[in-house]
């Protein structure tokens, strides 16, 4: 830093002494220079700067590792729920069949009625797991495509 000035002092004559230029006002130019020799302070603020930076970088690094997460976690959701929806119509196939095998055994009179009801209400069990599926397929695909776009 360099800085310039000018002091000025009033003097007033003396009596009891002789002296040369006596009651002359003082006029004195001055000339400053400093120089950081103890840079502490920039130091520091250089090292609360590359702090920040670090910081903000973690920070993305954790949004972008978060994000990952979810969309790894999106895609896995979708593949389950279409291998949830494929074993639910294997299911319902059996299901179907065994209500035509029961079916005919109560038309010759050797099971009871309940037990095809009971085979009809899974097979409702089987198409409401299957709407569950097709709904988590569309929810986890929905999620992919607001995550990569």
């Amino acid at each position: 830093m360099l800085g310039f000035g000018l002091d000025y002092i009033p003097v007033s004559e003396r009596t009891d002494m002789t002296l040369i230029d006596n009651g002359k006002d003082i006029l004195m130019p001055m000339v400053t220079l400093s120089i950081p020799i103890f840079n502490n302070k920039y130091k520091s603020q250089t090292k609360q700067n590359q702090l920040k930076q670090q910081e903000i970088t973690s920070q993305k690094e954790e949004r972008l590792n978060a994000l990952q997460t979810m969309l790894s976690k999106a895609i896995y959701d979708r593949n389950s729920a279409r291998i949830s929806y494929d074993t639910q119509s294997k299911n319902l196939k059996q299901a179907e069949d065994a209500e035509e095998i029961l079916i005919k055994n109560y038309e010759t009179g050797t099971i009871d009625f309940n037990d095809v009801l009971d085979i009809q209400e899974l097979q409702l069990k089987f198409q409401i797991n299957q709407i569950e599926s097709i709904k988590m397929y569309y929810i986890q695909s929905t999620i992919i495509n607001y995550l990569t776009n």
